[in-house]
């Protein structure tokens, strides 16, 4: 079962690693895989492929622990690893996402994590995700906005827009499933045209 856990752990946790813990790394590997396997099955849609891409991430952190450079987190660092790896695959079977349709899905997904994409890549993803938002109906727009550019909490959009939190979940969920639904349009359209 994932077990999330504080930024302090993670570099307590990391810093285990870099002394070769294995303890230290069984236990990153059990609350991190099915959430990466997870997050990689939403790239390729292979169960198989996605096992071997996460696997490959962790053989390559444990192996290359010494060296790496991490920046923001190990949860960060895992996330964006398993994000390349699963895109180099989608490329090697000559699937490619010009229009970035599969990272906009994916960020509208529980497993988004805002810091596997660069600032480039952010801007790129909210200028078409706005494009798809701008169709949705004027309040709903405000609500999705809200939340997912603006990160507020149900209570906070509920507030601020005086209206109950069901009324705020039901309308994300709305929104969510237009947003799918139009990115599965765009990118059957994509694909046919190509």
């Amino acid at each position: 079962m994932f077990k999330y856990f504080k930024t302090v752990e993670l570099n307590l946790i990391l810093e285990r690693l870099k002394k070769n813990d294995k303890k230290a790394f069984q236990k990153v590997f059990e609350s991190f895989y099915p959430r990466l396997v997870s997050y990689s099955y939403k790239f390729t849609y292979n169960q198989e492929v996605s096992e071997d891409l996460v696997q490959e991430a962790f053989i390559y952190l444990w192996e290359n622990i010494d060296s790496l450079i991490i920046e923001k987190s190990l949860q960060a660092y895992l996330f964006t690893m398993v994000r390349n790896r699963s895109l180099n695959h989608l490329k090697k079977i000559k699937v490619t996402d010009a229009n970035y349709l599969i990272d906009i899905s994916i960020s509208l997904s529980n497993d988004f994590q805002e810091e596997t994409f660069s600032e480039l890549e952010r801007g790129q993803l909210l200028l078409k995700a706005e494009g798809i938002l701008n169709c949705l109906p004027e309040k709903m727009q405000e609500i999705f906005k809200l939340k997912v550019m603006h990160n507020f909490s149900y209570k906070e959009i509920a507030e601020e827009m005086d209206i109950s939190i069901n009324t705020v979940k039901t309308q994300l969920k709305r929104a969510n499933f237009k947003i799918e639904s139009a990115l599965l349009i765009v990118s059957i359209l994509f694909f046919l045209a190509e």
